[in-house]
Parts: structure tokens; C-alpha cells; sequence
């Protein structure tokens, strides 16, 4: 797993565990009740880690498939 992935799952999850730790923290009805300042920062935290982490299998995905083309042969490639 590349850095790119490893950072994003650590966002996501960070993101999604304090999200959880604070719902139960203020209760679940004010948290419907009131949508505050840290709510917003870690549902800033869960949509940065996921587009990090659709970012980086993009990338890695990429890299693969040239590493792929350079390890096999044009003739094989072909019909």
C-alpha cells in the first residue's frame, strides 16, 4: 500500500471514529439538533480522506498499468 493510500484510510478513519466518539459524547439528538463547528471539521476529515484515497488508486492503478506494458513483450500484446 503507497503512502497516498495509507494517509487516506488514516483520515477516513480518524474522521469517522471521532464523528462517532462525539455523537455519543453529546447524544444522538443533539447532534440532529445542532450541527456545530467540529461536526464540520470531521466531516471535512471523512471527504479529504476519501478523495485521498481515490486519488491515490488512481494513481497507483496508473503506475501499474505501465509497469505492466514495459514487463510484456509488444508481440504478446498483440493477436
Amino acid at each position: 500500500m503507497g503512502k497516498g493510500t495509507t494517509i487516506g484510510l488514516l483520515l477516513l478513519a480518524a474522521g469517522i471514529i471521532i464523528w462517532i466518539a462525539y455523537g455519543l459524547y453529546l447524544g444522538f439528538e443533539e447532534i440532529l439538533n445542532a450541527l456545530d463547528l467540529i461536526t464540520g471539521v470531521v466531516a471535512g476529515l471523512i471527504v479529504i480522506g476519501i478523495i485521498t484515497l481515490i486519488v491515490s488508486i488512481v494513481i497507483e492503478q496508473r503506475k501499474d498499468t505501465k509497469k505492466m506494458e514495459e514487463e510484456i513483450s509488444k508481440e504478446d500484446l498483440e493477436p
